[in-house]
């Protein structure tokens, strides 16, 4: 995964600061990004990226604190969208009165229910894309990560939206490393690898979807740092979750390329095979509307 503070500085955009005005129309999709998020969204049905998701680091425990925070009404019920293999939705499970993890991946369904809290009373997973999910509200909560920016934000949001609470609030988490003393060598690797070679670093979701009349922000967090030990291996191999860097996109011989240049770049600083890592996440909260 990009380390968090990376992304916010590609984004161009401070969360702390709710509302900030910036051009919309540098945060539409263009035609060509469209079509190349289509293509690389189609990765995640694959069993490797699946498989691969494990090794992502997990959601701080504060991101949990602060989400059963935003829940104001009864019943305590919370949908997942773009749940994946429910690193969302597996630790919420038992905090709530009950969880629906939607997801379009039948791979990332599969591993998430052999997940620790996968199989807990509390959660509920179908596989459908959520603009077609069979929804069983009213929802006091809905939880993003991510995924969000893969999903058609009109068609997800009229179909959400009838099924909320009447203080019901989205929330979109994302979540990763802060300052990597080897990222420069890791770029190396994705700037000769990623499939997606049309970033726009002006691009923001929470403020593309707000500008769409479809989100009325209402506010931001940042958790504290806390420190995740990860294995070498694992921190090389979560790369191939993402879409633009899965396994099934390169050749065996572009992919063992991609791990080798990433692995000389951190062993520097791994100790006993183990990378020190501070991870951060960013909520971003509002009552979601229908176009």
């Amino acid at each position: 995964m990009f380390p968090l503070n990376d992304r916010r500085k590609r984004a161009g955009y401070d969360r702390e600061h709710v509302g900030r005005q910036q051009n919309s129309v540098s945060r539409r999709r263009p035609r060509s990004t469209l079509r190349d998020m289509t293509e690389l969204a189609v990765t995640f049905q694959q069993p490797a990226v699946a498989e691969a998701y494990q090794h992502r680091p997990p959601y701080p425990d504060e991101v949990f604190d602060r989400l059963l925070e935003l829940i104001v009404d009864e019943p305590r019920r919370v949908l997942d969208i773009g749940a994946g293999e429910g690193a969302l939705a597996r630790p919420l499970a038992p905090r709530v009165e009950h969880v629906d993890a939607i997801d379009f991946s039948e791979p990332m369904v599969a591993a998430g229910k052999q997940r620790p809290g996968g199989d807990h009373p509390n959660l509920s997973w179908q596989v459908n894309p959520i603009e077609a999910a069979d929804l069983d509200g009213p929802y006091a909560l809905v939880t993003a990560g991510a995924s969000i920016h893969w999903m058609p934000w009109e068609e997800t949001f009229a179909r959400i939206v009838p099924h909320l609470t009447p203080n019901a609030q989205l929330v979109v988490i994302e979540h990763g490393p802060v300052d990597m003393p080897w990222w420069d060598g890791v770029v190396q690797a994705i700037k000769k690898h990623s499939r997606k070679k049309n970033h726009d670093t002006n691009y923001n979701v929470v403020d593309a979807i707000r500008d769409r009349g479809l989100l009325d922000p209402t506010g931001t967090a940042r958790t504290a740092p806390v420190t995740y030990h990860q294995k070498i291996a694992d921190y090389v191999e979560q790369f191939h979750s993402t879409s633009s860097l899965a396994r099934d996109l390169m050749t065996p011989e572009e992919a063992a390329d991609f791990d080798t240049i990433v692995e000389e770049a951190v062993r520097p600083y791994a100790n006993d095979g183990l990378l020190e890592l501070t991870i951060q996440a960013e909520l971003s909260w509002g009552r979601p509307l229908a176009a």
